[in-house]
């Protein structure tokens, strides 16, 4: 089936006309070298890092770009809701606001080969992200006494290692302690259920480097 898949893309791709180079094909939706380069260069600019397209980068990306894949499937199949174009402008706001101003970010964003729309597109997936693991994963969560107490107790060990005096009280930490173990756990599910899905998806990679 996977060689019927790979001659059948290749045959649409010349047919087609096509210059981009099909890199991964993920439950018959491409994911091409474009894309691929894309993801690296608007990963290093958000990180404010140089460019790397060295294999180990460009099999980070691959991943994170076929997780998107998985994200995007199950959100067509669930129909969860999609972020707005203000939550996106607020992501984009940011952005200039931390660049200086609209020129200069227009200006860093062009050193590193992308334009505003590449941004905001991959601003827009982020919150798609986010919504799809509030919505799918965190609800399911659940912190008892018992887990704030195990958390906290570690947590003072670690902190007298390093301070003097008391620490903090387990009531004025509790907030944060919940929300960090919520974290833990919604991404222990979200990683679970990309490798469940994995095996569950044909995925092909015609760019075998990537794999």
């Amino acid at each position: 089936m996977r060689y019927l898949l790979t001659t059948l893309l290749f045959s649409a791709l010349l047919s087609a006309k096509m210059l981009d180079r099909i890199a991964i094909v993920v439950d018959h939706r491409i994911i091409t070298e474009t894309q691929l380069q894309e993801e690296l260069q608007v990963t290093a600019f958000l990180n404010r890092q140089p460019i790397n397209t060295d294999v180990g980068a460009r099999r980070a990306a691959a991943d994170r770009l076929v997780e998107q894949e998985l994200v995007r499937r199950e959100m067509r199949l669930s129909q969860y809701p999609l972020p707005s174009d203000d939550d996106v402008n607020e992501l984009f706001e940011a952005q200039r606001q931390q660049s200086g101003s609209e020129a200069l970010l227009e200006k860093e964003l062009g050193r590193y080969g992308i334009d505003s729309g590449i941004l905001r597109r991959h601003l827009r997936f982020q919150l798609m992200m986010l919504r799809f693991i509030d919505f799918r994963f965190r609800p399911d969560v659940q912190i008892t006494d018992t887990d704030i107490n195990h958390y906290y107790e570690r947590q003072v060990q670690t902190w007298k290692q390093s301070h003097t005096g008391p620490p903090p009280g387990i009531e004025e930490s509790r907030a944060s302690i919940e929300k960090a173990l919520s974290d833990q756990r919604v991404d222990y599910a979200l990683s679970s259920w990309l490798e469940e899905t994995r095996k569950q998806v044909d995925i092909v990679y015609l760019d075998k480097e990537l794999e």
